[in-house]
């Protein structure tokens, strides 16, 4: 092969670049390369930022021309190609303005290679069709055949939690979460902080999953007055909010910093609003709260002079419901459902 490509390039260079290629990903696959490797290969050889996606596995990797790992997931709507044999993986260049002559052929044969370095290893775990089956990026196809191995048939309740006690069958990580699919819409755990939504159809699963981390943003801790599992189904126009304002963006709030404020010095101010914001009556937020009817009273009181608003009247309730609500989106963040590699 070198002995060719030395040839060409006296006569034909392009050939000769087109060889070099292929010879470099087949020494690869005969040196039994890491994944790693392959993709830094297919960087360095266009000049272009390389990224591999594996929903199976939950991996993301980017690495630039010199190989230099990148963090994050890119947002570009770069030609993906599939890795054959790998359902849910595909990779990409990140080059603007058209490919480059060689760039379709770099991608056609890193892909290969990862097949070829791959071959032998066992077919997605149940995890792993977890996550293709939920992946927005995943092909069609492969979606469909997750679903199918999966088992799932109609509609699918998606809980994304903070915990590992979700109690479901179909169950995975991505990231820091814990995702399980419970077919059909049953009770959900209790005593875990988590959001849900449901999937009409299975093939809907990605979608689902987002209107879960939505829900998710808006639960509350474990054993506060708050729900701490919250369903998409329930929020309505409270879903907005939480999906169009950032967790930054709402803790940029002035009221919002303002609870935070007073949070520091008095712990039962969020709680304190959200029985008043909950219940029908003053009396029924004390019983809430396990105190006195004099003691809320008193709160309520301090709390209107340091807010510049009564929170129990008219407007002023409206603001406060709006402020709760900014609050939980501000401390409400989650870790991104696809975690880059260490």
């Amino acid at each position: 092969m070198r002995d060719l490509i030395g040839k060409l390039e006296v006569v034909d260079d392009d050939a000769a670049s087109a060889l070099r290629v292929i010879d470099h990903f087949d020494r690869l696959v005969d040196e039994r390369a890491s994944t790693a490797a392959v993709v830094r290969a297919a960087a360095a050889l266009s000049g272009a930022t390389a990224g591999l996606h594996d929903a199976a596995r939950a991996l993301v990797r980017r690495f630039t021309p010199d190989g230099r790992t990148l963090t994050g997931k890119d947002e570009g709507d770069w030609r993906h190609e599939p890795v054959p044999g790998q359902p849910g993986s595909w990779l990409w260049l990140e080059r603007a303005g058209g490919d480059g002559p060689l760039d379709a052929l770099i991608l056609e044969r890193a892909a290969r290679a990862l097949q070829a370095l791959s071959t032998g290893s066992a077919p997605p775990s149940t995890s792993g069709l977890v996550r293709i089956a939920c992946d927005p990026g995943a092909a069609d196809a492969d979606r469909r055949d997750a679903v199918a191995r999966l088992g799932l048939t109609g509609p699918v309740t998606v809980v994304l939690s903070t915990s590992a006690d979700v109690r479901a069958t179909l169950i995975s990580t991505m990231g820091s979460l814990v995702v399980g699919l419970l077919p059909g819409t049953p009770a959900l755990p209790e005593g875990i902080r988590a959001g849900a939504a449901v999937a009409s159809d299975p093939l809907r699963l990605p979608t689902a999953l987002e209107q879960a981390r939505t829900a998710l943003r808006l639960a509350a801790t474990v054993g506060g007055l708050a729900p701490s599992v919250v369903r998409h189904e329930d929020l309505g126009a409270l879903a907005v909010i939480a999906e169009r304002i950032s967790p930054q963006e709402a803790a940029g709030v002035g009221d919002v910093r303002r609870l935070d404020e007073l949070l520091a010095g008095h712990p039962w101010v969020v709680d304190t609003l959200h029985a008043v914001l909950d219940q029908p009556s003053l009396r029924q937020s004390a019983a809430m709260l396990h105190v006195h009817h004099s003691t809320l009273q008193e709160r309520l009181t301090w709390l209107s002079g340091q807010l510049g608003y009564s929170p129990v009247k008219g407007r002023g309730r409206q603001r406060a419901a709006v402020a709760v609500l900014l609050w939980r989106v501000a401390h409400g963040a989650d870790p991104e459902v696809m975690d880059e590699p260490h």
